[in-house]
């Protein structure tokens, strides 16, 4: 298979994304930088902010939406003495995963895939004063940076023709965070995904 140029593929890429913007373009000049386009039409239609309609979309498709929640209900423990949620039962995190197909049914224990606390210690009490050292010595430059980038960013809005723009900085419950594993675990991105 022989591959095209990255800059013709670019070039096809772009044009292909601002298709739906241009009014016309006559075929013998859409995608020939040695024909000078002689029409005199308006490639792009002007308008001004009154006449472009305020069009709010949800980001996040409903049915996908509905599904992540009832799953997530499905993974929070429940706290008898509040009833209010408290963490995600291990258990169940199994049963998803073995539902959605992430981890083979055939498993025969959670320990495989649920790492407590205590394993945690136990594997950082293992590691060589080297290695312990170098840990902990990351993850105090990540959460100074951390620190610091944090303050950086505040919440702002703007005016802009037809409206405000801007960004709130708000905090969560809780966060997530992916280990890369397989043949190149990165504990850094642990460090740095967790820290910050």
């Amino acid at each position: 298979m022989k591959h095209q140029p990255l800059r013709q593929t670019t070039v096809f890429i772009v044009a292909y994304l601002l298709a739906p913007l241009l009014i016309h373009i006559p075929a013998s000049t859409a995608f020939s930088a040695s024909i000078t386009n002689t029409n005199t039409d308006t490639m792009l239609t002007r308008r001004t902010p009154d006449e472009v309609q305020l069009e709010i979309k949800d980001p996040v498709d409903p049915t996908a939406l509905t599904q992540a929640k009832a799953i997530l209900d499905e993974l929070r423990t429940t706290d008898s003495s509040s009833q209010q949620s408290s963490s995600c039962s291990p258990t169940a995190l199994l049963s998803v995963a073995h539902r959605l197909g992430d981890i083979p049914k055939d498993t025969p224990n959670s320990d495989t895939y649920i790492v407590t606390p205590d394993r945690c210690k136990a594997a950082f009490d293992s590691l060589t004063e080297e290695e312990r050292t170098s840990l902990l010595n990351i993850h105090g430059r990540v959460k100074a940076f951390a620190e610091a980038q944090r303050k950086s960013v505040v919440d702002v809005e703007v005016d802009i023709p037809g409206g405000k723009a801007g960004q709130t900085v708000s905090p969560c419950k809780a966060a997530g965070c992916y280990a890369p594993g397989g043949r190149y675990p990165l504990p850094s991105s642990v460090i740095m995904t967790a820290v910050t």
